[in-house]
Order: C-alpha cells, then sequence, then structure tokens
C-alpha cells in the first residue's frame, strides 16, 4: 500500500477503535474521555483531509439514489461531530476550561444526542465502506472473509441485546440527560458491549450498500 493508503487505514481503525471507549467515558475517566476526544477529533479531521476528493466531487456528476443516501449519512456524521466539538468545548473539566462560553445544560444534551447517534451514524457509515476498506488491505482470502462474516453476524446479534440493555433508545431521542453508566463495571467489558452496537449498524450500512449497489446495476 502507498503511504497516503497506509495512512488512512490507521486512521479509519484508530477512529474505529476510539468510539466504544468514548462511550463508557465514566468508568475511563473524564480526563481520559477527553484525551481521547480530541484524538478522535484529530482523527477526524486527518480523514476528510485524505478524502477531499469526495469532498471536490460533490457539486459534481450525477446523484442517483446510492449516492443521495451515502451523502445524507456522510452529512449525518458531520453534523454530529461538530456537535460534539461545539458541546465539548463547553462542558469540559480538564483541557478546555480557559474557554468559558456558557450554555452547559443545552451544551450536554447536545453533547449526549451527537455522541449516541454519531455511533450509529459512523458505524453505518463505516459499514457502506468495508468493501473498500476490505480491498484497501487486500483480504482476499476466502476462508478467512467466511469467518469474519459468521463472526459478524454474531457480534450483530449479541449487538441488538446490548442495544436493548444499554437503552440506547432514550439517548438517540433525548429523552434522558444524563448518561447512566455502572461505574462499577469493567471498563473493557462496557466498551465491548458497544462494539458489538457498532457491528450491528456496520453490518446494517453493509447490507444498505449491497442493496443500493444492486438497484444501480439493475437501472443500467
Amino acid at each position: 500500500m502507498i503511504t497516503k493508503t497506509k495512512i488512512k487505514t490507521a486512521a479509519d481503525i484508530l477512529m474505529t477503535a476510539a468510539l466504544p471507549v468514548l462511550m463508557c467515558y465514566s468508568i475511563v475517566g473524564e480526563m481520559a474521555h477527553e484525551i481521547v476526544g480530541v484524538a478522535m477529533f484529530v482523527l477526524f479531521i486527518l480523514h476528510h483531509i485524505l478524502n477531499f476528493g469526495w469532498v471536490k466531487s460533490l457539486f459534481k456528476g450525477r446523484y442517483g439514489l446510492k449516492r443521495i443516501v451515502g451523502t445524507i449519512v456522510n452529512a449525518a456524521v458531520l453534523v454530529c461531530m461538530i456537535g460534539l466539538m461545539y458541546s465539548s468545548l463547553v462542558i469540559s473539566k480538564h483541557i478546555f476550561t480557559f474557554i468559558d462560553i456558557g450554555g452547559t445544560s443545552t451544551a450536554r444534551n447536545i453533547h449526549i444526542l451527537c455522541a449516541y447517534w454519531g455511533l450509529v451514524l459512523m458505524s453505518v457509515h463505516l459499514g457502506m465502506h468495508i468493501s473498500q476498506i476490505a480491498a484497501r488491505v487486500r483480504l482476499k482470502n476466502k476462508v478467512l472473509i467466511w469467518c469474519l462474516r459468521i463472526a459478524s453476524a454474531l457480534l450483530s446479534a449479541v449487538g441488538i441485546y446490548e442495544f436493548v440493555q444499554l437503552k440506547l433508545t432514550d439517548y438517540l431521542l433525548g429523552r434522558v440527560q444524563f448518561v447512566f453508566i455502572d461505574t462499577s463495571a469493567s471498563a473493557v467489558l462496557t466498551a465491548l458491549q458497544y462494539a458489538c452496537v457498532m457491528v450491528l449498524f456496520a453490518d446494517a450500512g453493509y447490507l444498505l450498500n449491497k442493496a443500493l449497489t444492486a438497484k444501480k446495476s439493475s437501472e443500467k
């Protein structure tokens, strides 16, 4: 792989790994949460710099259903990240304490909404591009591919259970203003719970992309 492709792959892997860690902030600690959050924003900006060609092509070419859906998902992810960046500056207790914007209560609500929708949308985005990532790392072994598919299906099933157990619907709909996490629980196990939810929505994104690709091909 050329250097740019290696950097892209590394950034994608690090962002994916950071997501479940960020979701169990009260266990890993506020300081660690803010450090990982800043790293996530840096990686997000790097991701867009490396994929700037997509931004330049936004107003070029024809928009079919697949491109429309992909653009909506990407735009929604961007909105979530902007909301997280803003709210992080307001509610920070360690790194950005020198910034005093005000509106802590509103910022906290924005942070929770954007965090949970960001988890879902970024996972869907990842799933919609998983084939490209597989091609980037030259994943061609059929046995390994099928093992990964089976593992993904099993983790998705666990993800459905964890989605209900973690009561993520309440957070996605803005029904709660504070995140309730058992601070006595293992940080690793809690992160794995969220990782299974990520796999669930990544699989949904993958299947959505396959369906849209098949529709696009049938229209040619």
